[in-house]
């Protein structure tokens, strides 16, 4: 099968899991609904720039018996979804990395309840999210597959110095956080510091104590320095039922930063007991407890981090999206899907 992937978040270098395929049946296409000129730049709402991407995949699609839509995130979901029910009707559609930081509501929910029944399957990173979306789109679970995250470690700038002199805490990321939470535990917890790297919309209108060091759209290998070099990271999240965080957690374990997350659903297949800190959403409290014991138990939190590193290198290696697109490859000959 030849699978057309569109995303509106990626450079034009980004080719999906073509690199690492040696499958000779797997044949990969890509769509890059980035704002490549003013004009997209300028028009935002609509996204005339991932709608172009997504029309040019839904006519690549309709011109190949043998293609299959791939899209990525479940905005260019909706829109492919749209545009392939006028344009290519019937081409099997595949939502990979369908996940949500905020679900949507009024007439983008019924416009997705609407058009999602044509996409065939939908691939999520937490077994939470099963349940969450079949009900929310009126859908059977069977039309979701989860698979975890799968990354290579993350590639460190390991000259960059670190923000503090001596000990630090960090903590990363944007979707789903609670760095309200974050603030009051390390207004309770002087003694320590730490480092954010966040979108500015994260943090925006949040106070932060003087022992609190904030930094915005760094590059990558900068961030994950930050966090490799510091003794722990946190990773706050709104509720116990948030199925953010996954990037930055399965990132932190193949490092071996140890870590200290909020107890949610929506990371529990990739974080227990055994491999972090787990503290009770909305607690600034628990979160300053556990911050500290990062810290003060340098030995166990390393012991965690060892056993999470090893798990994650095994359960979010990306050759789990390979097996899943051989599969699928399998299936989609037999009539399967």
């Amino acid at each position: 099968m030849h699978y057309i992937n569109i995303s509106d978040l990626v450079d034009r270098d980004w080719r999906f899991l073509e690199p690492v395929s040696t499958a000779p049946e797997l044949s990969w296409d890509m769509r890059y609904g980035r704002p490549q000129n003013r004009l997209e730049r300028l028009i935002t709402r609509p996204a005339v720039a991932r709608y172009r991407a997504c029309m040019s995949a839904v006519w690549s699609a309709r011109r190949r018996s043998d293609a299959v839509l791939v899209s990525h995130l479940p905005n260019v979901t909706l829109a492919t979804a749209g545009l392939a029910r006028l344009i290519a009707p019937g081409r099997p559609h595949v939502a990979f990395a369908f996940n949500y930081t905020h679900l949507p509501e009024g007439r983008r929910l019924a416009l997705s309840q609407r058009y999602f029944q044509d996409v065939a399957e939908f691939v999520v990173f937490s077994r939470h999210e099963v349940g969450l979306y079949a009900d929310l789109f009126d859908l059977p679970p069977s039309r979701f597959t989860f698979l975890p995250w799968a990354m290579q470690a993350p590639e460190v700038a390991s000259h960059h110095p670190p923000p503090f002199e001596g000990a630090y805490l960090s903590a990363i990321g944007g979707e789903g956080r609670d760095y309200h939470v974050l603030a009051e535990a390390m207004r309770a917890a002087p003694d320590l510091q730490l480092a954010i790297v966040a979108r500015p919309a994260s943090i925006e209108g949040i106070c932060f104590p003087e022992n609190v060091k904030v930094f915005t759209n760094l590059p990558g290998p900068v961030t994950w320095a930050i966090a490799q070099k510091s003794c722990g990271m946190a990773i706050p999240l709104r509720t116990d039922r948030t199925p953010n965080g996954h990037v930055t957690l399965v990132g932190a374990q193949l490092l071996g930063v140890p870590l200290a997350v909020t107890r949610s659903a929506g990371v529990a297949d990739y974080v227990d007991s055994e491999t972090a800190l787990l503290v009770s959403p909305q607690d600034a409290g628990e979160m300053a407890h556990a911050l500290s014991a990062l810290t003060e138990d340098a030995e166990a939190a390393h012991t965690r981090a060892a056993l999470a590193q090893k798990r994650a290198g095994l359960r979010s290696d990306v050759a789990v999206w390979l097996r899943y697109f051989t599969e699928l490859d399998l299936r989609l000959s037999d009539g399967r899907l």
